[in-house]
């Protein structure tokens, strides 16, 4: 395996681990609780913020780095829906994207500004930020959705505790009883 030396390379990791733990918490809960809210007026599903999470992938390092036509994150994934294979599919393009436009960036690239619409439409104003700094607002949007799925995962496992493992999610006991259930080995 290469080691990845250039910084844009080291960006395309991290968002391959955020979307790892996202694909990784998606399998560990029941496909019936994916669409469950967490127990509070006006929260999302696991698989909403999970949506929204790849959007916002896809905007910024699609739209605002790739500079590849993709609309800005809206309202629609809060009402998402679908299935987890259309997900992971949509995960796996959005990962093939990332190392697309990432993995072949000079680090000189990173200091260079990238302007874009504050509204959507591209009406209101323009902002301008490095590349650097886009992918740095990406990395820290995606960990913030991120930890509130692991917070709304853990609350979705213990509530069903009864049909699952007491064992935290990620555990050898937890995932093997999980494979165990999906019949895989």
């Amino acid at each position: 395996m290469k080691t990845m030396t250039n910084e844009a390379r080291q960006f395309s990791s991290e968002f391959d681990r955020i979307a790892q733990e996202v694909l990784q918490l998606l399998q560990q809960v029941p496909a019936a609780l994916l669409d469950h809210p967490f127990p509070t007026p006006e929260s999302y599903s696991l698989f909403m913020l999970a949506t929204y999470l790849v959007e916002v992938g896809e905007f910024w390092i699609v739209g605002q780095v790739g500079k590849k036509p993709h609309p800005s994150p809206s309202l629609a994934e809060f009402c998402a829906t679908g299935t987890l294979p259309a997900l992971v599919a949509r995960y796996q393009r959005w990962l093939k994207e990332v190392h697309s436009i990432l993995d072949r960036l000079p680090d000189e690239a990173l200091g260079e500004p990238l302007a874009f619409a504050l509204a959507p439409g591209g009406l209101a104003q323009i902002a301008s930020m490095s590349v650097r700094a886009c992918l740095q607002q990406a990395v820290h949007h995606c960990e913030l959705i991120l930890g509130h799925m692991r917070t709304l995962a853990r609350s979705l496992l213990s509530s069903a505790e009864g049909e699952l493992p007491a064992s935290p999610p990620g555990t050898s006991a937890a995932t093997e009883e999980r494979q165990g259930q999906d019949g895989q080995s």
